[in-house]
Formats: structure tokens, C-alpha cells, sequence
């Protein structure tokens, strides 16, 4: 179905604030922090009515690392694999989590005001 969205952006933000604005953005979109398979990724959903989502965000150095994806469905409920963010198949949900995304970088490339 498709490869992971990922994405390699340069910021002006230390990693500890690119962590907090993460932390921030994702968990009032409704995701929460979770080991999967090993990775530390942000999740939504449980699979019943569609399909899980996830994130995963690393910084280094201002540098930032950005995948996302959503687990395939083969029956509701039952999932195998991963799709990306592209292609027909889900197009709703994908179009939602691709605005998140999109978003969320967005707001990390936003330059940090001056100190006063």
C-alpha cells in the first residue's frame, strides 16, 4: 500500500523545544506517546472504526525527522502492515492526517521571536 511518510526539515528551534511543541500539538489532537514495535511514536485510534494513525518525530540539531503512517486494514478492526500517505485507498483519513502533519511542520519552521 505504500511506504511511510517521511520528511527531513531544517529549524531554528532547540530540540527541546521542538519536543514540547510535538508533545503539545499532537496530544490535543488527540495522540498519545507509545512504544510501537520498538519505536516511540505517537498514536490516535484504536482501529475499530479507522484505521490507527501514527507519528514519530525525532530533532537533531535542528534537524527534523517526521514519518507518518496508518496501519492497513484488511477486515474492520484487523490490520496488517503500514500505508503511507499517498494513494486512493482511505483517502479521507489519509487527507486528515496529512493536514496534521503539514501543520505541524508548519509550526516548527515558524522562526522563534526575538528575547526581549
Amino acid at each position: 500500500m505504500g511506504k511511510r511518510f517521511i520528511t527531513d526539515i531544517a529549524v531554528t528551534r532547540s530540540d527541546n523545544e521542538i519536543s514540547g511543541i510535538v508533545a503539545d500539538y499532537l496530544s490535543r489532537e488527540g495522540f498519545t506517546n507509545t512504544n510501537y514495535r520498538g519505536e516511540q511514536v505517537w498514536k490516535k485510534g484504536v482501529g475499530l472504526a479507522a484505521a490507527p494513525q501514527f507519528i514519530k518525530v525525532s530533532s537533531l540539531n535542528g534537524q527534523v525527522h517526521l514519518e507518518a503512517w496508518l496501519k492497513f486494514p484488511i477486515l474492520p478492526g484487523v490490520y496488517c502492515g503500514e500505508m503511507g500517505l499517498n494513494g486512493f485507498y482511505a483517502i479521507a483519513i489519509k487527507k486528515t492526517l496529512k493536514s496534521r502533519v503539514d501543520l505541524l511542520l508548519s509550526i516548527l519552521q515558524q522562526s522563534t521571536p526575538p528575547a526581549i
